[in-house]
């Protein structure tokens, strides 16, 4: 028989042939001779897939006993993101936020690490590579470096049109998208101008590398047109190192997170009603568990003591660094260590309804939100941004009515003008420097 790795799909029973439920997923599964299957407790149980198999091996009372459900229902049904600073913004999957533009956060606290903090840190440092050259090819004369004349003007502006376009085609494309989604949402924010800016300059500098003949001649500098290729460059890696700054301050809170959730084991010794016990997927601990926790172990969930006697250490929540004594009737809580006698727990609180839970979602939570510093910033730029864009438009339409031949050469120029200079590629930094230096003082502070 084939070997299915996967699950959850119809197997296409024949009609009238004789089927089982899968205890793990709930599927049903032809009962034929070569199918997967387990003997437990005088009961032949069938599977619709090695995964499903290998769980029941890990735990055949759980599943056996019919618990599996009752567990299923504490379990998230999967991760949602939300907005930091709009948290009404709730989506299925990770994204960015339509009204600010930031990247949306898991609700459920996760030890994963940031997938985005490494594609940024990865665009960053190739916008760094491409800006650093740029600066010296454009910027050397200023400093001693004449490497434009070296080249000479054609040669120097096809190779900043080699260097900078990547950057802007690749790079900048979550800066892009941000910006269209906030156009398109009618949510003028910082990204919309970098993604204005960025773009007038970068189809400004086109223009000019490969049609400097469509511009009037006092446009010429020397020998061509000037282009504004290394301002886009350095806009966006600008923008990229606040970004990365931001992203890792956030990661290094989320080293508390994966402190906290690793307080809780990873499986509980579960006691069987005929006194064996053995060790169970934490996962699969119900309320109603009796739970034998042993000297020296984590107290898996939270419970009542229904036999022993023991000292327990609970400075995780109280801070207090002298063990508690715990005896039949009294409450133990999920991540705390017992020191010296055995004791038997019955689970009160399980998964998510967990104090210790609860912390890190409390923590998490934190985590996600945003300064209030960062409101005002995007309040700022609302304002902003439409008031930079109706200048350019202002701009474009006065230089066409009044300006001299060729005017519409010089009302696009106007404009092109406008939203560079006012591309905030300060406030892509100033927010998370000030975020950063604030935590750093505040860990320092104790």
């Amino acid at each position: 028989m084939a070997d299915h790795t996967h699950h959850h799909h119809d197997h296409g029973i024949p009609s009238g042939a004789e089927a089982a439920t899968d205890p793990v997923c709930g599927m049903q599964v032809e009962i034929r001779d070569d199918a997967r299957k387990r003997d437990y407790a005088s009961e032949t149980y069938y599977f619709c897939s090695d995964g499903c198999e290998a769980k029941f091996d890990a735990d055949p009372y759980f599943y056996a006993s019919g618990n599996s459900a009752k567990a299923n229902r504490q379990i998230d049904p999967g991760t949602r993101w939300t907005c930091p600073m709009h948290p009404e913004i709730i989506r299925d999957a990770p994204g960015s936020c339509p009204i600010c533009g930031m990247a949306l956060e898991p609700m459920v606290p996760s030890d994963e690490p940031s997938e985005e903090l490494t594609d940024f840190t990865r665009r960053m440092w190739i916008s760094a590579a491409a800006a650093v050259p740029l600066v010296v090819l454009t910027m050397g004369e200023m400093v001693g470096l004449p490497v434009r004349g070296w080249l000479g003007h054609q040669v120097s502006v096809y190779l900043e049109f080699i260097l900078a376009t990547p950057v802007v085609l690749w790079a900048a494309l979550p800066f892009f998208r941000r910006g269209l989604d906030s156009m398109r949402n009618l949510s003028p924010n910082m990204w919309t101008l970098i993604s204005l800016g960025v773009g007038a300059a970068y189809l400004y500098s086109l223009f000019a590398t490969f049609a400097p003949g469509l511009f009037p001649e006092q446009y010429r500098m020397g020998e061509g047109v000037g282009t504004y290729y290394e301002a886009a460059v350095v806009i966006i890696a600008l923008v990229f190192v606040g970004q990365v700054l931001e992203l890792r301050a956030r990661e290094r809170t989320g080293d508390a997170i994966r402190a906290l959730m690793d307080l809780a084991p990873k499986t509980a010794r579960r006691i069987l009603p005929d006194g064996t016990e053995y060790d169970a997927p934490l996962e699969n601990i119900v309320e109603g568990d009796l739970l034998r926790v042993r000297p020296g172990d984590s107290v898996p969930v939270d419970g009542e003591v229904v036999e022993g006697r023991s000292s327990v250490d609970e400075s995780m929540i109280t801070g207090e660094p002298v063990p508690v004594e715990k005896t039949e009737g009294d409450r133990v809580t999920g991540g705390t260590i017992n020191k010296n006698g055995t004791l038997a727990v019955r689970a009160t609180q399980v998964g998510a309804d967990t104090v210790l839970a609860q912390i890190v979602e409390m923590v998490a939570g934190a985590r996600r939100s945003r300064a209030p510093i960062q409101g005002l910033a995007d309040r700022v730029s609302a304002v902003f941004v439409p008031t930079v864009v109706a200048t350019a438009v202002v701009a474009f339409i006065i230089w066409l009515a009044v300006g001299p031949p060729p005017a519409l050469a010089y009302a696009i120029a106007a404009a092109v003008s406008v939203l560079i200079i006012a591309c905030p590629c300060a406030l892509g930094l100033a927010t998370p420097i000030s975020i950063t230096t604030a935590a750093g003082r505040g860990a320092q502070a104790g």
